[in-house]
């Protein structure tokens, strides 16, 4: 029923004096087999977006990803006190531990409100499939559970399936790129406000790929997630609702719509597998 990856570890970081940020990358996502998606499909990153105030998104989650080549870099949520929420597609290619860093604003600054822990208990929905971009979650635990403050909580999830959250505004978050011209993350948190737009119109854009386990939003005036971003969270009203799944590799300032991991199809299974 689920993959995991390794045991536990105990907290422990690199100092981001000792990272090598010429070899931190935002994570990319595989293009689907069978689709008419031009150039293929890369994860996301905030553009047209602002910075956010610090720590005001106190369950926003950096993880720095050890993959081939060097450290790939995603967003994730936390949900609980020992459970983060991330993309699968951030964590299925991983080749050590993950270290999750909370209470960020600058991920480049060893600022005093981050907690920086490593854990390589990863559980990925085993549904996920790179080829259809369906079921794209995973549930970082990590090894004890973290003090909550004002600079990390959890967030709540979305549970009903008959809210589409149609027209609703909401909000993504992240440190990808933020604009088609970056070549590296962004190393304040950016957030961006988009509307929720039906899945048969994101389908449109999309030729079929989209389904009911997909939320998407507009991109229109250059507002989107884009390369980075992946794994992070979309909320309504302080509700996650999404979980940033992709993009479309032409530009993620183009006015394409983001897609989104759908929170309340999979509701019971993260319930089911938190802690």
């Amino acid at each position: 029923m689920k993959v995991i990856i390794g045991v536990l570890l105990v907290s422990l970081a690199l100092a981001n004096a000792e990272r090598d940020w010429s070899k931190v990358f935002p994570n990319h996502l595989p293009n689907p087999a069978g689709t008419r998606l031009p150039h293929g499909l890369p994860s996301s990153r905030i553009v047209g977006g602002t910075e956010a105030p610090p720590n005001s998104i106190p369950y926003q989650v950096a993880l720095f990803l050890p993959v081939q080549g060097g450290t790939s870099f995603c967003g994730g949520s936390l949900i609980s006190r020992k459970t983060v929420l991330t993309a699968a597609h951030c964590v299925d290619s991983l080749v050590g531990p993950v270290e999750v860093v909370l209470g960020a604003h600058n991920v480049r600054d060893d600022e005093a409100t981050q907690v920086r822990v490593t854990t390589s208990s990863i559980n990925i929905h085993p549904g996920w499939s790179a080829l259809t971009l369906r079921n794209d979650l995973a549930l970082i635990r990590l090894p004890n559970e973290v003090e909550l403050s004002d600079n990390i909580q959890p967030i709540a999830l979305a549970s009903d399936t008959s809210n589409t959250f149609e027209g609703h505004e909401a909000t993504a978050s992240g440190w990808g790129l933020d604009s088609d011209s970056s070549t590296s993350i962004s190393p304040i948190l950016r957030k961006v406000t988009i509307p929720v737009i039906a899945n048969s119109v994101c389908n449109i854009a999309y030729f079929g790929v989209i389904q009911d386990s997909h939320i998407c939003a507009s991109g229109l005036g250059g507002k989107s997630t884009c390369n980075g971003d992946s794994g992070g969270p979309l909320t309504v009203a302080g509700v996650q609702v999404g979980i940033t799944s992709f993009g479309i590799a032409l530009g993620c300032e183009i006015g394409w719509p983001p897609a989104f991991t759908r929170v309340s199809y999979f509701y019971d299974w993260i319930i089911a597998n938190i802690d």
